[in-house]
């Protein structure tokens, strides 16, 4: 009898969440005193309905009716359990899934005030997921104050959030965005970003440049954030590239801009110490333009500690995608190695390394439709296979984003036509 009376009220929930009833509390009342047949007969009546419909955890409209910018962010927790972040226009939204992305649990909203999200592919809202278990989400709003961060937190798997905290101290008077998040084996939390505090730092060499700064801290920290500079002559609308190295220090893959308004790239490193290293130029495209490419680099860092790094660049040297290594943090690296087909406009590559393995996927337009390519390695980059994928969308949609349980290597991708969508590679 109590299995029944269970099983009935989690059906009868169903029903209520679908809108297929509006009045719970009636339909409590009613069944309250019915006997164990009369249960059964409902049961057998509701799944009989519920078997042509979809269970609530693939109920399409569980999500935002439109997900901002198809911005969908996903990350593995060391459980395994998939958590998904989605923007809406005025919350942040999270759920998760236990079968790798087929079906999810009913969203939370983190912020319960309301805030004007924003984001946009390049700046997608971030989320990972400490050892601890602790569920960890920054995201992008505008409010009084001008564009900066929040991050909010869940240290009961989910089920509630802390109240989201500004991020940047000076968010009165500088913007802040293009955020990035690391979560080392200590549970010490990185935060990235990209500041117009760059005055302070004597930024006068093109338009469109900024400084970069971050933020560490410790899981049992709750003071506010410190905002500690890394670098000035950051170009402001690409995103950064972050890693943690083998040794569980953060790794920098970020376009700068060089002397007469070149903008390649460099890598910046935090040493032992916890002090940044002078950046390494590690491109030499000679991209020489006064406007924002809104096209940030990717990076990887597999076991051997070897550095893989891809990027997008019209240089005067080469145009399009490349793929290039490191073994010594860029004091010698491989020749680069183009991507794509050149006249589909490649562009947008992520790349991530599980052990030897590394996968890179990336866009490819051909003036209708918008397709996704694919590149493996599985000898740490010293051979290359490409592998087909058969996504392809008509309509806007957000950059391809690997991540990884520690096991298998998955693709996330969102579009307005196709929706999200999640597949093991």
């Amino acid at each position: 009898m109590q299995i029944v009376d269970m099983t009935f009220h989690k059906l009868v929930r169903t029903l209520y969440n679908k809108k297929i009833i509006f009045r719970l509390s009636h339909y409590k009342k009613h069944f309250m005193l019915r006997p164990a047949p009369f249960y059964l007969l409902i049961i057998l009546l509701t799944l009989s309905f519920l078997n042509s419909c979809q269970t609530t955890s693939t109920e399409p409209n569980l999500l935002p009716s439109k997900i901002l910018h198809s911005t969908v962010s996903v990350n593995f927790a060391p459980s395994g359990r998939l958590w998904r972040l989605t923007p809406a226009k005025l919350g942040i939204y999270v759920d998760y899934s236990n079968d790798e992305g087929k079906t999810y649990s009913i969203p939370i909203r983190i912020n319960k005030q309301d805030q004007k999200i924003s984001v946009w592919p390049e700046n997608p809202a971030s989320i990972e997921i400490s050892q601890s278990g602790r569920i960890n989400v920054l995201y992008y709003a505008d409010e009084e104050q001008k564009s900066t961060s929040f991050f909010s937190y869940s240290d009961d798997n989910g089920h509630s959030f802390s109240i989201p905290i500004l991020v940047s101290d000076q968010a009165q008077t500088a913007m802040h965005y293009m955020d990035k998040m690391l979560i080392d084996h200590d549970n010490n939390t990185y935060l990235f970003w990209h500041d117009t505090r760059h005055e302070l730092h004597d930024n006068k060499q093109a338009d469109g440049v900024l400084s970069l700064y971050y933020s560490k801290k410790s899981a049992s920290d709750s003071s506010n954030f410190i905002n500690q500079f890394v670098s000035k002559n950051i170009c402001s609308c690409c995103r950064s590239a972050t890693a943690l190295s083998n040794n569980q220090l953060p790794v920098i893959f970020a376009r700068m801009v060089f002397k007469d308004g070149i903008r390649d790239h460099a890598l910046i490193r935090m040493n032992a110490d916890g002090v940044w290293q002078k950046p390494r130029r590690v491109t030499h495209d000679n991209w020489n333009i006064e406007a924002c490419p809104e096209h940030g680099p990717a990076l990887a860092i597999d076991s051997n500690n070897r550095i893989h790094l891809t990027w997008f660049t019209l240089g005067v040297k080469r145009q399009g995608i490349f793929y290039r290594q490191t073994d010594d943090f860029g004091e010698t690296l491989s020749d680069p190695m183009p991507l794509g087909n050149a006249n589909r406009l490649p562009s947008h590559p992520d790349i991530l390394a599980l052990n030897q393995r590394v996968v890179i996927v990336w866009k490819e337009f051909d003036g209708k439709q918008t397709s996704l390519q694919s590149k493996e390695s599985n000898d740490g980059g010293k051979s290359w296979t490409e592998k087909y994928l058969n996504l392809k969308s008509n309509s806007k949609n957000s950059h391809p984003k690997l991540v990884t349980n520690n096991t298998d290597i998955f693709l996330s991708w969102t579009s307005e036509s196709e929706g999200h969508q999640f597949i093991k590679l």
